[in-house]
């Protein structure tokens, strides 16, 4: 394939509130970097499993693949007639996460690839975490997507909708930077909520040129949540068809191993680099053949 593309995620861990600040033996990114330190397998589809597979850390960052045996359709060779065949093989998707604390958050690159649907493989995987009971945190994950394409929506409809929908996770790490983080922040502070439905609708119109749905917008992109609206035209609006992506070139340099081609292209891979394989909006899944 001529490149690698890579669909980003933000993580977000949420503390129980039933857990006790002092029982919480590790911060973060000590609990991130501890679940995924070992080879595990989870259960991925009916009657299927797939396998998280460690890496040495490329830097700061965690480095992996996630993998699955998937039959595979083939010839024998020449000399054995050449007939079809079905034999298992390994097939994966490489995973850069980075669980340092960054002003855009802890971020995830998963490869789009035939193993399946980004999406799909990161929400089987935390899932998996999630159901551990020695877990200090809750985590949640969103796409992160361009906020831009919710604008243009609301730009051909004169910043007027039938509705709009916010579906947030609570703030874990970030500091308020508005009043949406405060109340959000509380909200889950004091009941224990993990994440936050809020649905703005009027026969009228919903009127996006202000400041409340510019931080609801701006809460979002830094992918801690997502937005559906609606127009009255019924034309239909989700952050999750403008997920963003990265590519880089999947020539490698001679002799040079998987663990340094990703650690040279890092910042690329998680979208922190300007160049000319910067983000895109491409569908996330756009590159995978099934979930």
């Amino acid at each position: 394939m001529a490149s690698r593309n890579f669909t980003l995620f933000h993580l977000s861990l949420i503390q129980p509130r039933q857990v006790d600040l002092e029982e919480v033996k590790a911060t973060r990114e000590e609990w991130l970097r501890k679940i995924l330190a070992d080879e595990f397998k989870f259960e991925y589809r009916a009657g299927g499993y797939m396998h998280w597979v460690p890496k040495d850390d490329v830097d700061e960052c965690i480095f992996g693949l996630l993998e699955r045996k998937r039959p595979h359709e083939h010839h024998e060779p020449p000399e054995r007639g050449g007939g079809e065949v079905i034999t298992d093989e390994w097939q994966g998707a490489y995973v850069l996460i980075d669980p340092t604390h960054h002003e855009d958050g802890q971020k995830v690159a998963i490869e789009n690839d035939v193993v399946g649907k980004p999406s799909s493989l990161l929400a089987n995987l935390m899932n998996a975490v999630n159901k551990r009971h020695d877990k200090p945190y809750q985590i949640e994950f969103e796409p992160i997507f361009d906020s831009n394409t919710f604008w243009q929506f609301a730009d051909k409809h004169d910043s007027v909708l039938s509705n709009i929908t916010f579906d947030f996770v609570v703030p874990n790490m970030w500091g308020a930077k508005n009043g949406l983080d405060k109340d959000l922040r509380e909200t889950g502070a004091q009941t224990g909520t993990e994440r936050v439905k809020i649905g703005l609708s009027s026969k009228s119109g919903v009127y996006t040129d202000n400041q409340k749905v510019a931080d609801g917008v701006e809460y979002a992109e830094r992918g801690a949540g997502t937005i559906k609206a609606r127009s009255f035209d019924g034309t239909t609006y989700t952050s999750e068809n403008s997920v963003k992506t990265t590519k880089v070139p999947s020539v490698k340099d001679e002799n040079e191993s998987m663990h340094g081609f990703f650690k040279k292209l890092k910042r690329r891979i998680l979208g922190r680099e300007k160049n000319d394989a910067a983000p895109s909006n491409d569908i996330a899944d756009s590159n995978s053949s099934d979930d």
